[in-house]
């Protein structure tokens, strides 16, 4: 009854726009709508059945059950989930199965958990932590592989079971991760092979543990390689779902990327794109006042990132709390649908049960955690139907792209946070990059022109799909980065660069800039660099 084609949701063949819900007991052991001694069953057939009748198409579980390795075999038992399976497809919804937790290890590895700047393991009781273990561990990796192979195996058997996710918002840990001595033995490498460092040198050499123990550029390089060593883990656990059942893959990351956050949090959307079937995100942004705009622009980068790789975007998490107000909720949902989405997955249908343990107690659903309906109910249900009566339009319609970008960069980023701050403390700091970068989207954007966000490697791969590109800062850029729109200009594509009058250690949040470059004149057409974004 439903596939989907090349990220978009098909229904006896015919393109749909794919509306959805998240529905799970989730892997955090007290997070679930309906608690154990509840009537989940019942329960359950009685909201699939709501969603259906509400006019969704879509729904989201997680495989959530029991794996262990048998004579070299993983051995799954999901059986709430299979049965929750099936009831979707009786109602008429398509299913994607969430296939990892927070941690694999199946064969019990000791001292695998990451560790941070300071020496010390992660602190696992933390719900929204969602990936634990260092990313360099082979029998970590061999067995995330081999369960999710295992997993896509089994829910590739249900014909309702179209794609499958792979993680949920994964990044880095709250803290600075990741110091585990394989993840430094990786970077030492790494190094190596791109000839920082020589072998003797790297034998000895410890990553910087904090922006101003080293210099600006060794942080960049430093997370930048753990950002990469994110992606690469997330590629191999798609790849081996695939490898069981050729059904699309995706993943689910949050705004980090488009925020200063990201030093820490390892977000990048592009290579996720590059590495997955397709662009998913979170999305918990209010479309209004001063949101919006960064609101957008990480859309953007997701409908930008697949746009480029010729795949397609969802959000795999829009915003449904109990108590959205229903014009935000509408609001959320056309930024969503203006930005070139084919799929919206809201989270979720129901709250969660306010047991003693539970982080968020009844904070997400158009259904409260004891069935009762929200404020934001019955709207929700005439904006389904809305997107339900527009899908031959949203499914065909395709992104703006007038040969305009703007440059993404990691590097840039973290160099800009060693730059323009202190030690301490460590989480709140100021960008230049990232703020820029959002002046010249609003601004493009309220001239009424089409952005492509874009990164090197997205440039250097699809260098003829622009025409003008804006860089936020040249001068914080990596060499690579550098040379790369050095030859773009030499190709005739336009290259502006926006440069601080002041010195960013300043104190200053926001604060004025200049053009330079030969190209001033076409750049200040399109925008002013006024501080519109915070006087709104």
């Amino acid at each position: 009854m439903y596939e989907i084609i090349k990220g978009i949701l098909h229904r006896d063949g015919k393109p749909v726009f794919a509306i959805g819900q998240s529905y799970y007991p989730s892997f955090h052991h007290a997070k679930y709508p309906v608690p154990p001694e509840g009537d989940r069953e019942g329960e359950m057939k009685k909201d699939l059945r709501a969603m259906a009748e509400m006019g969704f198409n879509h729904v989201r579980f997680a495989g959530l059950g029991t794996l262990r390795l048998e004579n070299g075999a993983v051995i799954s038992k999901t059986p709430f989930v299979d049965s929750m399976v099936r009831e979707a497809g009786k109602n008429g919804l398509s299913v994607s199965v969430r296939l990892q937790g927070y941690v694999i290890n199946l064969r019990g590895f000791k001292d695998v958990l990451m560790i941070d700047a300071e020496g010390k393991e992660q602190d696992v009781s933390r719900w929204f932590d969602f990936i634990q273990t260092t990313l360099h561990h082979p029998g970590i990796i061999e067995d995330d592989a081999a369960a999710t192979n295992a997993l896509a195996a089994h829910f590739s058997e249900f014909p309702e079971v179209v794609a499958f996710q792979i993680y949920n918002e994964p990044h880095y840990p709250s803290g600075l991760f990741d110091y585990h001595p394989l993840a430094i033995e990786a970077y030492r490498k790494e190094l190596v092979k791109n000839q920082v460092l020589t072998e003797e040198e790297a034998k000895t050499y410890d990553p910087p543990r904090s922006r101003k123990e080293q210099s600006a550029e060794a942080w960049a390089r430093w997370r930048c390689f753990s950002t990469d060593a994110l992606t690469r883990f997330l590629s191999r656990s798609g790849k081996a779902a695939k490898a069981a059942a050729n059904l699309p893959v995706y993943t689910c990351f949050t705004s980090c990327q488009a925020g200063t956050g990201n030093v820490f949090r390892g977000c990048d959307v592009f290579g996720g794109a590059r590495m997955l079937d397709i662009a998913g995100f979170t999305s918990y942004y209010s479309a209004e006042g001063a949101d919006y705009y960064p609101m957008e622009m990480f859309f953007n980068m997701n409908v930008s990132a697949a746009m480029l790789e010729g795949k397609e975007s969802w959000s795999i998490e829009l915003d449904s709390r109990t108590r959205i107000p229903p014009h935000i909720f509408n609001q959320n949902t056309c930024a969503a649908v203006g930005s070139g989405l084919k799929g919206i997955l809201y989270y979720q249908w129901r709250g969660d049960y306010p047991s003693p343990a539970t982080p968020i107690p009844n904070g997400c659903g158009l259904v409260n955690y004891d069935g009762s309906k929200t404020a934001n109910y019955e709207n929700a249900g005439r904006t389904v139907a809305l997107l339900n009566a527009l899908s031959d339009r949203l499914v065909s319609a395709k992104k703006t792209h007038q040969g305009v970008g703007i440059l993404v960069s990691n590097y840039g980023t973290f160099y800009a946070d060693a730059k323009e701050n202190d030690e301490e403390p460590m989480k709140e700091s100021r960008n230049s990059y990232i703020t820029i970068q959002t002046q010249i989207y609003t601004q493009l954007r309220k001239a009424g022109i089409g952005v492509t966000m874009a990164d090197a490697e997205a440039l250097r791969l699809h260098a003829e799909k622009f025409h003008v590109l804006f860089v936020p800062r040249r001068t914080y850029l990596s060499p690579e980065e550098d040379e790369l729109l050095r030859r773009l200009q030499e190709k005739g594509i336009s290259v502006y660069e926006a440069a601080s009058r002041q010195s960013p250690s300043a104190g200053l949040g926001l604060m004025g800039y200049e053009v330079y470059g030969t190209s001033q004149a076409l750049y200040r057409q399109f925008m002013t660099m006024d501080d519109v974004l915070y006087k709104e």
